[in-house]
């Protein structure tokens, strides 16, 4: 018999994505390959990181996206929103200039005391929007209309009390 918990509790885990293979071993006393073998059961695989980031991303936003120019997932300003959620979920495998990146991001949402807002329906999409009380310390304006999620995934989009360094 498993040690491991429910098939559902399983997923949760999964899709929280906050501990590691082995970290969720050492809590059910199981090897970490156990852990992996049991969500291939499921059905499910570990992502990198850069999918946990485009996956957050996605769950606030449809953007557009066509070939060639036109397409909003290539601009500058959600690449920037994309590696600083790497940065903020520890990708390790970060360059030096994606950090960078990532920090300018933070730096300007700080200095300008903006936010990152999103409208499908204009040729750039993005924009950088003084910050309102509406937004809190997001980093990006919340789409009108559109439930935000759970707190414990609304914080990636949160700006840190202290600055990223």
């Amino acid at each position: 018999m498993s040690k491991l918990p429910s098939d559902a509790e399983m997923t949760k885990l999964f899709v929280l994505g906050k501990l590691s293979n082995t970290e969720i071993a050492q809590m059910y006393e199981v090897t970490p390959q156990a852990v992996d073998k049991r969500w291939r059961k499921l059905g499910l695989e570990r992502r990198p990181i850069t999918n946990q980031a485009n996956d957050l991303i996605a769950r606030v936003w449809k953007i557009k996206t066509v070939q060639g120019a036109g397409s909003h997932h290539t601009l500058s300003p959600i690449m920037y929103l994309r590696v600083w959620l790497r940065m903020r979920l520890g990708d390790k495998g970060l360059s030096a200039r994606q950090k960078r990146d990532a920090l300018s991001f933070e730096r300007r949402i700080r200095r300008d005391n903006v936010v990152l807002a999103y409208d499908p329906g204009t040729e750039k999409g993005w924009s950088w929007e003084p910050r309102e009380p509406k937004d809190d310390r997001l980093v990006i304006r919340w789409p009108e209309g559109e439930a935000r999620p759970p707190a414990d995934e609304l914080i990636m989009f949160r700006l840190p009390d202290v600055p990223s360094e």
